[in-house]
Order: structure tokens, then C-alpha cells, then sequence
């Protein structure tokens, strides 16, 4: 080969290696990110590796590029990873521990995946943390007590899950929650009294679990409620009178439960209230007119119980 050919031939071919992606390139070099710490960063590969991120369904960036901002679901700001939103991404395995290790992580949005396991105990140390939400996942075991430490959540949704035991003590801790779901699991037991200390609630749920004791009264104290699902449980007692003094409250569902009694007169009072299902449970006595005429209800549902007139309607 001529010379010149020669030097033709290698000016192509140290082009077609600068172009990113080229397949036998390497173009990921963990020794040469600079855009967020290397403890974040390992982290990231940790987190690839674990949950089979050669599987997902979005990996677009995942160790390809120096640029951790331009991998796909992740956020950087300041120099640390803020953000990390793979949902609907069929992630697959355990949750990892190292995850704890991306203190500056304000966001974390798992839901809709495969993951399983337990979640790990060492979540509690995201204290920079204002939404997690590993819904629809396979997560199993208890809730960690942990979770207390995460006093800046405004969001914790942890529903469509296999988690067990009891709602934790330490949610009295979680001032700041304005949304609560649990719903969909099998967690057991008496809801916990530090939940009515979560004055800034607007929607709760814990639906289909295995709950038990009577409906708190004390959640009179949740003021800015808007939503209440408390189905498909094992609640008893009556409707508690209380509830009336939650004037914001716009749907009410505590169908599927053992609840007996009347159906208290005084839900009147919930002027805002556009949905109430009391089905399937044991109340008594008849449906009172004043709560038919709430001037905001479309939907009253009342079927399977031992009312003297039964309905269910669109009003």
C-alpha cells in the first residue's frame, strides 16, 4: 500500500472512532466525568447494573457519555444528581441499598416496574427527598421505620405493592405530606394515631388492605382533605360523626368494610362533597334526605348493606 493511502486510510478511521456510538467505541469513561461526584456515580452503575439496565425499555445515555444530565430519567443540578425519574421502564431485581448514597436526590419516581424485595432501609438517609413513589412494583416486607427520616416528603405513594405488617409509627413524623397512599398491599393492623398529626394532607388512601379497628375519629384534625379511600378492609364501628367537620373533603370511599350503624345525618354539613360509596358493609336504617340533597353529589353508592331503602345513583 502507498503511503499516501496509508495515511488516507488512517484519517477514516480515527474519524469513525471520535463519532460517539460507534459501535466497538467506548465513548463512557468513568475516570472522566466531572459533572457530578464519583460516589454519585457509581452509584448511577450501581443502579444499572442491578435492576438489568440492558433490559429497559429507555436507556438512551446509560454508560455511553461522560454527561450523566443527558442519560435518560436523570437530573443534575449544581453538580449533583437531584432527580431520578425511570418509570414505566421495566426495571427488574432488588431495589439497592447504594441508591441512599445520592444525598442530593429531591425526586425519585420508580413506579410501574418490576422491582422486588424489600425497600431498603438506608432510603431514610434521602433527607433532601420531597416525592418517592414506587408504586406498582413487587416490593414486599414491611414499610422501613426509616421513612420517618424523610421529613421533607410531600408525596409518598407506595400502593399496588406486596408490602406487609403495620402502617409505621414514624409517618407522625411526616409533616409535610400533602398525599398518602398505601393502598393495595397487605398491611394490617389499627391505623396509627401520628397519622392525624398530617395536617397538610389533601388525599389518602389505604385501600385493599388488611386494616382493622374503627374509622379514626381524630381525622376531623385533617382539615385540607380532599380525598379519603379507606376501602376494601376490615374496618368496624360506625361512620364516625367527625367526619362532617371536614369541610374540603370532595370524595369519600370506606365501601367494603364491616361498618354498621346509621348513616349519620351530619354528612349534610359536607357541602364540597361530590362522591360517597358506603357499599358493602352492615349500616342500618334509611339514607338521609339531607345527605341526597347535597347540592355537589353525583355519585352515592350505598348497595349491601341493611338499609330500608337501598339505591345506588347518579344525582
Amino acid at each position: 500500500m502507498k503511503p499516501m493511502k496509508l495515511v488516507n486510510l488512517v484519517l477514516i478511521v480515527s474519524s469513525l472512532l471520535s463519532i460517539p456510538g460507534f459501535k466497538g467505541y467506548a465513548v463512557f469513561q468513568p475516570e472522566k466525568v466531572t459533572e457530578i461526584p464519583r460516589a454519585e456515580l457509581d452509584v448511577l452503575m450501581t443502579i444499572y447494573r442491578e435492576t438489568n439496565g440492558d433490559s429497559w425499555i429507555e436507556n438512551r445515555n446509560w454508560l455511553k457519555t461522560n454527561t450523566p444530565s443527558s442519560w435518560y430519567g436523570v437530573s443534575v443540578v449544581n453538580g449533583h444528581v437531584t432527580e431520578l425519574s425511570l418509570s414505566f421502564n421495566n426495571l427488574s431485581g432488588p431495589l439497592p441499598a447504594e441508591i441512599a448514597q445520592l444525598s442530593y436526590l429531591r425526586q425519585l419516581y420508580l413506579f410501574n416496574n418490576n422491582l422486588m424485595g424489600p425497600i431498603p432501609g438506608q432510603i431514610g438517609q434521602l433527607e433532601l427527598l420531597t416525592k418517592l413513589n414506587l408504586a406498582k412494583n413487587n416490593l414486599s416486607g414491611p414499610i422501613p421505620e426509616s421513612i420517618g427520616l424523610l421529613t421533607r416528603l410531600d408525596e409518598l405513594i407506595l400502593s399496588n405493592n406486596q408490602l406487609e405488617g403495620p402502617i409505621p409509627a414514624c409517618f407522625e413524623k411526616l409533616l409535610s405530606l400533602k398525599g398518602l397512599s398505601l393502598s393495595n398491599n397487605q398491611l394490617s393492623g389499627f391505623v396509627p394515631e401520628g397519622i392525624l398529626l398530617l395536617k397538610k394532607l389533601i388525599y389518602l388512601s389505604f385501600a385493599n388492605n388488611q386494616l382493622t379497628g374503627p374509622i379514626p375519629p381524630g381525622l376531623q384534625h385533617l382539615s385540607k382533605l380532599r380525598w379519603l379511600n379507606l376501602s376494601h378492609n376490615q374496618f368496624t364501628g360506625p361512620i364516625p360523626e367527625e367526619l362532617c367537620r371536614m369541610a374540603e373533603l370532595t370524595r369519600i370511599n370506606i365501601s367494603h368494610n364491616r361498618l354498621n350503624g346509621p348513616i349519620p345525618e351530619v354528612l349534610s354539613s359536607l357541602s364540597k362533597l361530590s362522591y360517597l360509596n358506603i357499599s358493602n358493609n352492615e349500616l342500618t336504617g334509611n339514607i338521609p334526605e339531607s345527605v341526597k340533597k347535597l347540592k355537589n353529589l353525583r355519585g352515592l353508592i350505598v348497595y349491601n348493606n341493611k338499609l330500608g331503602i337501598e339505591q345506588t345513583g347518579n344525582f
